[in-house]
């Protein structure tokens, strides 16, 4: 399984997009980001694990920034 890593800007960021896509049914984590080579402000990461253009549609029109993007693979 694998899940898509939505780099925003700040936790506030990170806790409105996590929100946004749980009213929307979608399950979200969020990390504190360790990849140094996004630059993505303070580091945060939303995980999510399907539904990944709907997500990123859902995150925009929430007016969150989305720095960056990376497809995890899940390790068993």
């Amino acid at each position: 399984m694998s899940s898509l890593c939505f780099y925003v800007s700040s936790v506030t960021n990170a806790m409105r997009g996590k929100s946004v896509l749980e009213q929307n049914n979608i399950r979200a984590f969020i990390s504190r980001s360790t990849d140094e080579t996004v630059q993505n402000g303070c580091g945060y990461c939303l995980f999510v694990s399907s539904d990944f253009k709907k997500a990123e549609s859902l995150l925009q029109s929430a007016g969150i920034r989305i720095r960056g993007k990376k497809q995890m693979n899940d390790a068993l």
